[in-house]
């Protein structure tokens, strides 16, 4: 018994078939809604496709895009304003704070040195108070010993005081003269100088670090020449 020889899938006339059905479809007449005429659905596809941008559609794309970029613009500028407006708030807060802050400094500052005076003011008082009060026993040269140490006594006090707010004496005696630190308030010719020396001092001179507060008033010795 012959079988019967199984049938080739013919795949080209599958493709055949489909391309006929779907060519039916196109090929289907349909009423057009615009226009109110019967036309194929193939038409009105083509003519879909070959509709023409018009100038008007691309002036109203154009113009859509310029807004949306304008807007885009515009919250940046706001957002940079915002920012601007922070930043310019801090800086004045910070402006209010440092100057609180120098002015508690100050104040700070003030009350220390005060209270260093009054100290010294103090000792002063009592120095006046010990010469006044003298018995009859103690001698005038006693007396005057007494108040002078009292007095040297406070000086000392006083510079002390100075030195810890970083003022100091300037060292002039016996150094060569400087006019940035000394002024000469009289001069006077030796042989036993070699260089321009201060050998006396009238007014001490004090500095802060490098500035120089108040020149020493010094008498400067030149050197006399030997014929």
């Amino acid at each position: 018994m012959v079988k019967d020889k199984p049938r080739e899938y013919d795949y080209n006339e599958e493709s055949k078939n489909k391309n006929e059905s779907k060519g039916d479809i196109l090929n289907d007449e349909i009423e057009d809604p615009c226009s109110g005429e019967t036309k194929s659905q193939g038409d009105i596809i083509n003519e879909d496709k070959d509709i023409p941008i018009t100038e008007k559609q691309i002036e109203i794309e154009g113009t859509e895009t310029i807004n949306n970029d304008l807007q885009k613009k515009d919250e940046e500028i706001q957002s940079l304003m915002d920012l601007l407006k922070r930043r310019q708030a801090d800086f004045e807060n910070y402006k209010k704070r440092r100057i609180k802050e120098q002015e508690e400094y100050k104040q700070v500052v003030i009350k220390d040195i005060a209270l260093d005076i009054l100290n010294i003011n103090d000792d002063l008082l009592r120095a006046i108070d010990a010469a006044s009060n003298f018995s009859d026993q103690d001698s005038l040269e006693q007396v005057h010993r007494s108040f002078v140490e009292g007095v040297l006594m406070i000086s000392n006090r006083i510079e002390d005081s100075l030195k810890k707010y970083g003022i100091i004496e300037i060292d002039s005696i016996n150094q060569e003269f400087d006019p940035s630190l000394n002024e000469a308030v009289e001069i006077d010719m030796s042989e036993d100088v070699k260089k321009d020396t201060i050998t006396k001092v009238y007014q001490k001179g004090f500095r802060l670090n490098d500035q120089v507060l108040r020149c020493s008033k010094v008498k400067v010795t030149k050197s006399k020449k030997m014929e």
